[in-house]
């Protein structure tokens, strides 16, 4: 897949109200939503289009009746929030149920009912190979979204749109302001020195000046950003094809995820990172034991909901270099899909316009929409515009990556701890070894 940095003209509407649309794929399995449902400064949703639109292509809401199952990666949501949607969409739809189902393993779930060949009515995608998309998952083209959604192309295949992602997130630097105060910093860094420098005061206050929940590993994922910003494209993932030895010191992934490790070697990570999960960072953040982390935006509710007031998160470009100019990464999450062996595709395909159009789930969880014309006011969002970054957005790990990876059995997350404790040079050499004969053993 061939995507392309945002627009100049995008980011510009993105600055002034956010006209926009966070996961699974390989580079961001483990993003999910807010895990309450704070108030939040953000438009409700879009406007309710008409029934007629809703059902799929060449029906009409007659065709919506009967029962489907929803299976779901956001079990924490299953008794409230979700089940909220459903009964509103169940009361706009007499005669209609939606049964759901909250997975705790997800994607081994999933997977075993993929290869069972028993998918459930409307889920979210668990990836697959392109040509593989339309053996297990039902086209959305009817559904009128196509030209209005972000990452159009990630679940695409032969001109087909199999999944629309659940939402877009931005990642930035997430930091609590009460803990900045009681460090003595006034605002947040916009250089790299700065960062630096910041972190240094932070641990000398007795705060952890960077939360990563390294334990849990899922959470190192956004650290390969600043390897994209600095190689300038997302394509750098993909282009390792085109070598032997794509880690290298004094390359992209090396000056990258050599901020990183700076924090760790300098003692600004948590004082044992590997018994660091997410569940406590959540909680650090908020209470102010931890300043700062890299993050998605979508983590912005989870603090809120640890009791930290929206008033005092902020969030911002992570300064990566002493430039004073910004780059932001724009990531997809998990996406709606369809069974392809589902027997009520126009009452599954409804229900998934509705998530995306009139459900409330965006305000509700502080998360930015897949409709690009979708606006939502969140501070923490248009500050982080006011820096005019510049936008890149995630693509999908080629198919021809993708075998290499398999061969070597690369975990991305596995490699950013060793990368992160290690000893630079010696992961590399290790990673670029196993590389070199994968990819030799794959014909690429």
């Amino acid at each position: 897949m061939d995507k392309k940095m945002m627009a100049a003209g995008l980011v510009a509407a993105l600055g002034v109200g956010l006209l926009a649309g966070c996961g699974n794929g390989n580079d961001n399995t483990g993003e999910a939503s807010g895990n309450a449902s704070p108030s939040a400064s953000a438009s409700s949703s879009a406007p309710a289009s008409d029934a007629g639109a809703s059902a799929s292509a060449g029906g009409d809401s007659s065709e919506i009746k009967g029962t489907i199952t929803w299976a779901t990666h956001r079990t924490e949501l299953v008794d409230t929030d979700l089940k909220k949607y459903v009964d509103a969409f169940e009361a706009k739809y007499p005669g209609t149920e939606i049964k759901i189902e909250g997975l705790k393993d997800y994607e081994q779930t999933i997977r075993v009912r993929m290869a069972a060949n028993e998918l459930p009515d409307v889920l979210s995608l668990v990836e697959t190979t392109k040509p593989d998309l339309p053996k297990f998952y039902e086209p959305l083209d009817d559904l009128g979204l196509d030209d209005n959604i972000y990452f159009k192309d990630y679940n695409s295949y032969d001109g087909k749109l199999y999944g629309i992602t659940q939402q877009v997130a931005f990642n930035g630097l997430l930091y609590n302001k009460k803990a900045f105060e009681a460090a003595g910093i006034a605002e947040p860094p916009k250089t790299l020195d700065e960062l630096f420098a910041d972190a240094e005061k932070l641990k000398g206050a007795g705060i952890v000046p960077m939360a990563t929940a390294f334990k849990d590993a899922w959470t190192l994922q956004y650290w390969t950003d600043p390897a994209e910003f600095i190689y300038g494209s997302t394509n750098l993932r993909n282009d390792k094809i085109k070598t032997d030895t794509p880690f290298t010191v004094d390359g992209a992934y090396g000056q990258g995820l050599g901020i990183l490790k700076q924090f760790y070697d300098k003692g600004y990570l948590e004082k044992d990172v590997f018994s660091a999960t997410w569940d406590q960072t959540q909680k650090d953040l908020a209470s102010g034991k931890a300043a700062m982390m890299y993050i998605g935006n979508w983590a912005i509710a989870n603090l809120v909901s640890n009791g930290l007031s929206l008033d005092d998160i902020g969030f911002v470009p992570l300064p990566y270099d002493n430039s004073n100019s910004y780059k932001g990464m724009m990531r997809n999450d998990w996406a709606y899909a369809v069974s392809a062996t589902s027997k009520n595709k126009p009452l599954a395909k409804a229900f998934i316009k509705f998530m995306i159009e009139e459900s409330g789930d965006y305000a509700d969880h502080m998360i930015i929409s897949p409709l690009k014309d979708q606006k939502q006011d969140l501070k923490q969002i248009t500050d982080f515009m006011s820096y005019n970054p510049q936008m890149l957005e995630a693509q999908g790990v080629s198919e021809d990556v993708t075998a290499v990876e398999n061969k070597m059995q690369f975990d991305p997350f596995k490699f950013i701890q060793e990368v992160t404790v290690g000893k630079m040079q010696d992961v590399f050499d290790t990673y670029n070894k196993k590389w070199s004969s994968a990819k030799k053993a794959a014909g690429k």
